[in-house]
């Protein structure tokens, strides 16, 4: 068994090889005005976020939802998240923050 998988991966990694060594070379040229100083800046100062939206720590797994009350979508580590500043407090007392996820917007309860 173990022979069987150091030849599967000797052969796979021979067969990537040869694939990078047949691809066909890059050409071209590289002039300066690529890199010309009196460009626009890409980010304007009109454009700086003078108001960033605050961050939330995370002290326990946490799981988020997709709507305050919604239904349960994943869970988060101990971390700091950044939150898109909507809030929504319900009956209990909690609230409700919106977050950035890898799967979007949700919703995390913060007692």
């Amino acid at each position: 068994m173990k022979k069987t998988l150091g030849i599967t991966a000797a052969l796979a990694l021979a067969l990537s090889l040869t694939a990078v060594a047949s691809a066909d070379p890059i050409t071209g040229t590289v002039t300066n005005a690529t890199y010309n100083n009196t460009e626009e800046p890409i980010i304007k100062p009109d454009e700086v976020v003078l108001n960033p939206t605050p961050m939330h720590e995370l002290t326990k797994v946490t799981y988020f939802y997709n709507a305050p009350n919604g239904k349960k979508v994943g869970a988060l580590a101990p971390q700091k998240v950044d939150t898109t500043g909507n809030r929504f407090e319900d009956a209990r007392g909690g609230e409700w923050v919106e977050i950035y996820t890898w799967l979007g917007t949700a919703w995390i309860y913060v007692d």
